[in-house]
């Protein structure tokens, strides 16, 4: 195929693409069954953030043999069955459900917020790929944290879309690889212990409510901000006898630390690296501040940024894709501290999810991206092994 015909191409793989993302979105209403994990799709009915709905199965909903009871009867004759909050039976709204719920004004608080926390990621990472010796134009950063923030989407874990934009930062500066993937690396370690920081201090503040997370959050946060001096400043890493441990990283990952003694000796950018976390973590914080307001919940902003910094490290351990069930969890968990419940958590969650999830979508079109001598460059290259 000629570079000049590409562009049908690339219009398929981006569709196949942006189609397979759509089949992960819970789009039906779903009643799942506590005691044996089985699922019935269909629609439910009243406030699905209350602690009771009715719920109706689709129309030629085929229901297993394993859901027995009055209520799984019900179910099989087409009948509507009332269902109660910590019963049998919970439930999951889809995406139309969840988002009806919300205030239409809310979804532009969710908009405005993530594109703010959307620039100071990506001016974060842009200066440090120039910390790391391999500078890239601020178009290309924002167009490879599209890609990051798509993948996320299919890949599990909230750091899943990282493993992409490493791939694709390398291949950015194919001369200076282990600088582009090391930069990546350094830009989520940073944005960690920013999230850490956030996380103990909101507890701290917050010690009525979240008094149980002070100390194991002071503890982690004390581990990692010790783990950042010892790897970056190599007088206290000799200091303390570190040489042995050092020597016990495997290579591949010298670069990581060469990176980080790159960023200690430039305390100047690691302020501001911090700083544009802190800027990230609290645009997210007001997304989420935005979703509990739109559903009529009236936790508190730190409340929200407590939550939010909690879920999102609990999110990035790589079980399902974008962090989803894991995060419902944390997310129900930390509200029913702050006294909002269970039910509420879990609705903050998953309609801000949804509005991510859209907003991730709509990154997908970054896939379309450059012209067609880069694409015709990039073919070149792939020939030559490159």
């Amino acid at each position: 195929m000629k570079p000049r015909d590409l562009s049908p191409l690339r219009f398929l793989i981006a569709a196949l693409v942006i189609a397979f993302v759509a089949t992960k979105v819970p789009w039906d209403d779903r009643l799942e069954s506590v005691s044996n994990g089985v699922v019935v799709h269909g629609t439910i009915t009243g406030d699905w953030t209350g602690d009771e709905v009715s719920f109706l199965a689709t129309p030629g909903e085929v229901v297993p043999e394993a859901l027995v009871g009055q209520a799984a009867d019900q179910i099989r004759a087409g009948a509507p069955v009332s269902v109660v909050r910590g019963g049998s039976y919970r439930w999951e709204p889809g995406l139309l459900t969840a988002i009806s719920g919300l205030d239409p004004a809310s979804i532009f608080g969710v908009l405005a917020a993530v594109f703010g926390g959307f620039l100071f990621g990506v001016t974060r990472w842009w200066r440090l790929l120039a910390v790391c010796g391999v500078a890239t134009p601020y178009v290309t950063v924002m167009r490879l944290t599209m890609l990051g923030m798509f993948f996320n989407l299919v890949v599990p874990g909230l750091t899943g879309g990282d493993i992409v934009k490493a791939g694709l930062a390398a291949k950015e500066h194919p001369e200076g690889k282990g600088s582009a993937v090391m930069a990546v690396g350094l830009d989520r370690l940073i944005g960690l212990w920013a999230l850490l920081m956030i996380a103990f201090v909101s507890a701290v503040v917050l010690r009525e409510s979240l008094g149980v997370l002070v100390a194991p959050l002071g503890l982690i946060a004390i581990g990692a901000t010790g783990g950042f001096i010892v790897l970056g400043a190599p007088l206290i890493r000799d200091a303390l006898g570190a040489k042995r441990v050092m020597g016990l990283i495997p290579a591949r990952f010298s670069g990581f630390v060469d990176a980080l003694r790159s960023l200690s000796e430039r305390p100047g950018e690691f302020f501001i690296a911090v700083v544009l976390s802190l800027g990230n973590h609290a645009c997210i914080g007001l997304a989420v501040f935005a979703v509990a307001r739109g559903i009529g919940d009236e936790t508190s902003f730190l409340g929200c940024l407590a939550a939010t910094v909690v879920a999102s490290a609990v999110s990035a351990v790589p079980l399902a894709p974008g962090g989803w069930g894991v995060g419902e969890a944390a997310y129900a968990a930390m509200f029913s501290l702050l006294g909002s419940g269970e039910a509420v958590g879990f609705a903050v969650s998953v309609s801000y999810r949804l509005c991510q999830t859209a907003i991730s979508l709509l990154c997908g079109a970054a896939l379309w991206r450059g012209s067609r001598k880069e694409w015709a460059a990039e073919l070149d290259r792939s020939k030559l092994g490159g």
